[in-house]
C-alpha cells in the first residue's frame, strides 16, 4: 500500500501578481520554484497548515484563504495529496528578512520558471480563470 502525504499549498496574489518561492538548495528539488506550502502535521487541518507554512516560509499572517482545488501526484512509494488555497496578500504585509527567496510575478512568467510539476495543471487553470476576476486585482 502506498503512503499518502498530505500537503497544503498557498497561492497568494498581490493585484495580478502571484507569490512564488524558491526551494532551498540541498532540499528535494532544491532551486526549483513553487508556491509556499508544505506537509500537514498530525491533527492539523489543511487550512491551518497553509497558514502555518506561509508564516514559516514568508512571514505573512494570512487569515483569509479559500480552498481552490485538491490534486494528487504519484511518486515511487508514495502519493502526495495537495490542497491548494488562494488568497490576497495582507494589506501592508512585508516578508520577514529571513524569508525564503521569493518573487511576485504574473502567472504567465511563473510558467517560465522551473516549477514543481504537480503544480503546473493548477497554474494553467489559474491563468485561464483567475480566482479574483479578470485581473486578480483588489476590489475598489
Amino acid at each position: 500500500m502506498t503512503a499518502t502525504l498530505e500537503v497544503s499549498v498557498v497561492i497568494l496574489y498581490d493585484g495580478p501578481l502571484m507569490l512564488v518561492n524558491r526551494r532551498p538548495e540541498g532540499s528535494y528539488h532544491g532551486g526549483w520554484w513553487e508556491w509556499p506550502g508544505g506537509k500537514r502535521h498530525e491533527g492539523e487541518s489543511a487550512l491551518d497548515c497553509a497558514r502555518r507554512e506561509l508564516m514559516e516560509e514568508i512571514g505573512f499572517d494570512q487569515a483569509d484563504l479559500s480552498e481552490y482545488c485538491v490534486e494528487s501526484a504519484d511518486y515511487p512509494g508514495r502519493r502526495v495529496r495537495l490542497t491548494f488555497f488562494v488568497g490576497r496578500k495582507p494589506e501592508g504585509a512585508q516578508a520577514r528578512p529571513d524569508a525564503l527567496e521569493h518573487r511576485w510575478l504574473p502567472p504567465e512568467e511563473v510558467r517560465k520558471l522551473r516549477f514543481l510539476e504537480p503544480n503546473l495543471p493548477v497554474l494553467e487553470r489559474l491563468i485561464d480563470r483567475p480566482p479574483f476576476g479578470a485581473d486578480s486585482g483588489r476590489s475598489a
